[in-house]
């Protein structure tokens, strides 16, 4: 892992012509002219921070602002209505104040990423970490509760002086929202779904967007929404098939049908049928010709997908992988102690392990703790992998 460099925490502009709000460039960074601030929005911060230096910008118009204070000693970015409520406070942390969950995640997530600067969220709800980092090409911000577990993350340029193209950037200002913090349009846009949570980031363009996590008819989608309600891009969040192989004893007609016609004379020495989610996807068809053994892979509708002749070398077979659920005592002990130490009090929902030709790849558990549900994963010997908000 790359070390950290210092960095001080700044946010871009958001410039509307709605509140007309007018720029000025301070100290070689845009930011917000202070006159064109809340009283209660500078008041807050004068009497928290008399000495400190401050940039002020804004992340949603008449509503939230950000402050970004810099003391002899720390560097704070803070998040306020208009009225002067502070919001949430991020308070900037080397990469070795991050608990290891969260350095664990980012490792099997981001192998090779760049850390550019993280923060510790101080106040507001739910407290927790932000990482600003770049893997590959691309920029992230990456939030997780006060555990370590994922969150949610944001993708794109951030927004600040720099552009968070290197490292020593300002932080772009990332806030979490209700769904009552969301502009109308935004609301409006998320009619047809269940909300869950969602935040706001100003981008390279100084442009406030929103990322919304919802579900629709049991599925979860991360939307990204612009501030007129326009759904930018809509990414259905994965979940894992149950992988189900199954022994046949009886080739259907179709099958029989080619192999009567491409391999006169075969004996059948084995086939199996590959189902996802109970939704079969393709089989799989070992044969005997005149001694030779020869190897079929046909797709769900029995179009041959492999060339037809070649041994089983050349078409090996997928491996056998299955989800099933399994209780408590079956857990391995390694994360049963994790779980202990790690979320102490948890209640367990339910677990299921991911299972690769009778070999366990990965336990995922099911928990809740203090109103919060986690999914927990570990390998198959119980040394923890991840965790996520969900």
């Amino acid at each position: 892992m790359k070390k950290l460099i210092l960095f001080a925490f700044a946010s871009t502009v958001l410039i509307s012509s709605c509140s007309k709000e007018e720029a000025m460039n301070l100290e070689g960074f845009t930011a917000i002219n202070a006159a064109n601030i809340p009283q209660a929005v500078q008041s807050t911060i004068q009497q928290s921070f008399p000495t400190a230096k401050v940039a002020y910008s804004v992340i949603q118009p008449n509503a939230l602002y950000v402050a970004d204070v810099t003391t002899a000693t720390a560097e704070t970015q803070i998040v306020l209505t208009s009225k002067g409520a502070i919001k949430e406070a991020f308070s900037k942390i080397d990469s070795t104040a991050l608990p290891a969950s969260v350095l664990t995640y980012l490792a099997t997530n981001f192998p090779g990423y760049d850390l550019l600067h993280a923060s510790q969220k101080t106040t507001g709800t739910p407290t927790g970490y932000r990482v600003e980092l770049k893997y590959k090409t691309e920029f992230y911000s990456v939030l997780f509760d006060d555990k370590g577990a994922y969150v949610s993350q944001t993708t794109g340029m951030p927004g600040g002086p720099k552009g968070g193209k290197e490292k020593g950037s300002h932080g772009p200002a990332v806030t979490n929202l209700a769904l009552t913090d969301l502009p109308v349009a935004v609301q409006t846009a998320l009619t047809d779904y269940t909300f869950q949570r969602a935040t706001a980031k100003i981008d390279s363009q100084g442009i406030t967007i929103y990322h919304v996590h919802v579900e629709k008819s049991g599925v979860s989608y991360e939307l990204t929404i612009d501030a007129s309600g326009k759904v930018i891009s809509s990414k259905e969040i994965p979940t894992k098939p149950v992988i189900t192989k199954t022994d046949l004893s009886a080739l259907p007609a179709a099958i029989t049908s080619y192999l009567n016609t491409n391999a006169v004379g075969w004996t059948l020495k084995n086939a199996v049928s590959i189902a996802a989610d109970n939704v079969t996807i393709h089989y799989h068809v070992l044969v005997s010709v005149a001694g030779a053994v020869q190897t079929y892979m046909f797709d769900k509708d029995f179009n041959l997908v492999q060339n037809a002749g070649k041994g089983p070398k050349d078409n090996p077979s997928l491996p056998n992988f299955t989800v099933a659920e399994i209780t408590q005592a079956q857990i391995p002990a390694a994360a049963i102690t994790y779980l202990n130490t790690n979320y102490a009090g948890w209640t367990f929902n339910k677990a299921q392990s991911v299972t690769a030709d009778a070999t366990v790849k990965e336990i995922e558990v099911y928990i809740s703790l203090a109103g919060k549900n986690y999914k927990v994963e570990f390998d198959g010997n119980g040394v923890f992998l991840g965790a996520k908000l969900k």
